[in-house]
């Protein structure tokens, strides 16, 4: 009778023991988890409103010139992160070529009238919740998007 409770008694100091020794790495892993879907929600939500301020921007070539209001719409549309920085634009290229042209006076081949793009790029810093080794301890995290305006 008193073999049975002697193993007991190890059983539960083994089983508190190995509780303190995983005990903080399954901790560090559950916060890695945390910060990796806040990376990815940050990324996610930054991508969605890089699209929504150009899908904005180009709705016709007259919006496509407003860089202050497709900032304003990426703004309300990334309202849950802390400060996001948008850097929105446009500019024009000739139909099947990859240089840009001026959007007023340039001129194409075989009379085609240049194409109007834009672009919005937002960017915010994030900031994991713990110091982990080999990462830094911020980051920028950002997205861009492009469009033809109508």
């Amino acid at each position: 009778m008193r073999t049975q409770l002697t193993n007991r008694s190890n059983r539960r100091g083994t089983t508190a023991l190995e509780l303190a020794l995983t005990g903080p790495l399954l901790l560090l892993l559950l916060i890695g988890v945390a910060d990796f879907s806040r990376v990815f929600h940050h990324a996610v939500t930054l991508a969605n409103a890089a699209g929504t301020a150009d899908f904005y921007g180009a709705r016709n070539v007259t919006h496509s010139g407003n860089t202050t209001a497709m900032k304003t719409v990426a703004a309300t549309d990334a309202k849950d992160l802390a400060s996001i920085t948008t850097i929105s634009g446009r500019f024009c290229r000739c139909p099947n070529s990859d240089t840009n042209v001026d959007c007023i006076t340039g001129s194409c081949p075989a009379s085609y009238k240049p194409r109007v793009y834009v672009s919005v790029q937002t960017t915010e810093r994030f900031q994991p919740l713990v110091r982990y080794p080999g990462i830094p301890k911020g980051f920028t995290v950002g997205r861009t998007a492009y469009m033809r305006a109508q």
